[in-house]
């Protein structure tokens, strides 16, 4: 999987240099000096202080997805809610014949700004679409987009029952709104952005057929290993914090979780078994394994893993939002990590005996308030009602006690893997 991290962040170093199909949209916007000098996420908590990029992330991968598959059938009035009249025009224009499935390979909050009552932000993604041409023909395409959201100012942000379910922000009711635009349940505007996010804007950066994967071989000391790890400034601050919080909380039973998440996650992915590790990570992380493994399999290529030790783990940001506590934590680790050409054949990237020694930042999330240790579980267990993760879904769901378990409702789930080289804090 290491290979595959380090793939994202190359390839997004290169991907200006790909543009075969090119829109470039509505001019940039002017933004307020008070939000000038912040993060994206920093500009919309300013805003809104029910905002979880967490949650904004889910929810645009389900507008993307139902808005990408609904395109090519002509049935798009079910998506009136979360889209504007042009911005349907413009998924109209950019739709394949016929798409089967969406794999997001990246999906991250680029800018946001505030002009004349409305805050927009800026969603970058890189996609991997499943489908068919005008004429029949299987084909699959990479695609990188940017799609502009807005919506009123001093909206706030549901909680995570409404951002999770494309469903009236207001109520919760999943029905398409009324012919005016409102709530057949509660009379809420549900169209114009008045209660919740709608896309404005639909750009294509980049089209082209999915290439193969580009691939080294060797094994040996990652680039970025040796660098300094990356401390939030406040770091011991925000640990106090947490444990005044969490009184009960154990950092060697964390960084014991953290150990065998990331085995389990590299075993499951050697093993081309990633519901596996379904259990331990977000649906948007899911996403993206996805997007690589298919990548992967479309190649012929076996990713294999093996002699898999943590190192090290360093606590490097302890954070919180409206809805989430987040832990960043620097794992060091070495594998023999190679990439074999179909289930025998021969080393086409890595190193079957030279030991690849790297070090990444995985980011871990778990829900305020969650209900974790009303069961004792272990990893192989839910979280929930204490069944083995057999029958865990592509959703993310038990299939003893159909509980989500992937949202952090019960436990920490891995929500980003970030490279040594790229992490700034």
């Amino acid at each position: 999987m290491i290979v595959v991290g380090y793939y994202l962040y190359t390839q997004k170093q290169k991907l200006g240099q790909v543009r075969t199909v090119v829109d470039h949209g509505t001019p940039g916007r002017a933004r307020p000096a008070r939000l000038a000098a912040r993060s994206p996420r920093e500009r919309l908590v300013a805003v809104d202080a029910g905002f979880s990029e967490t949650l904004f992330i889910d929810f645009f991968q389900q507008v993307y997805t139902t808005a990408r598959q609904l395109a090519p059938t002509g049935t798009t009035a079910s998506l009136n809610p979360w889209m504007t009249e042009t911005a349907l025009g413009r998924l109209t224009a950019t739709s394949p014949a016929v798409v089967h499935d969406v794999i997001f390979g990246s999906t991250r909050l680029a800018d946001v700004s505030v002009h004349k009552k409305r805050v927009r932000a800026d969603v970058v993604c890189e996609v991997n679409l499943v489908g068919a041409d005008a004429s029949g023909e299987a084909r699959q395409w990479l695609r990188q987009e940017i799609w502009t959201l807005g919506r009123r100012e001093g909206v706030t942000s549901p909680g995570p029952d409404r951002m999770r379910v494309l469903c009236c922000a207001s109520c919760g009711d999943p029905s398409e709104p009324a012919l005016d635009g409102t709530c057949s349940s509660c009379g809420s505007v549900r169209t114009g952005g008045e209660t919740q996010w709608e896309v404005e804007a639909i750009r294509v950066t980049m089209e082209r057929p999915l290439p193969s994967i580009d691939l080294h071989l060797g094994g040996g000391i990652e680039a970025g290993t040796r660098r300094p790890t990356v401390f939030s400034p406040d770091l011991a601050v925000e640990k106090r914090g947490f444990i005044n919080r969490h009184p009960q909380f154990s950092w060697a039973d964390f960084e014991s979780r953290v150990r065998l998440v990331f085995v389990k996650m590299q075993e499951s992915w050697s093993a081309r078994r990633l519901e596996d590790a379904r259990a331990f990570q977000t649906d948007a992380l899911f996403q993206v394994h996805r997007f690589w493994m298919a990548r992967y399999e479309r190649g012929g290529l076996f990713n294999r893993m093996s002699d898999i030790k943590v190192t090290r783990v360093d606590v490097a940001k302890v954070q919180r939002d409206a809805w989430f506590e987040a832990i960043t934590v620097r794992v060091f680790a070495s594998m023999r990590d190679w990439t074999q050409q179909g289930v025998d054949g021969a080393v086409v990237g890595g190193s079957r005996t030279t030991p690849r020694i790297f070090s990444e930042y995985w980011t871990f999330v778990r829900t305020i308030g969650s209900a974790q240790g009303v069961t004792a579980h272990t990893l192989d267990q839910c979280p929930s009602c204490g069944a083995p993760l057999d029958q865990v879904s592509m959703a993310g769901v038990c299939g003893y006690c159909e509980s989500k378990i992937t949202g952090g409702d019960f436990d920490w789930v891995l929500s980003r893997i970030e490279q040594d080289e790229a992490y700034r804090g």
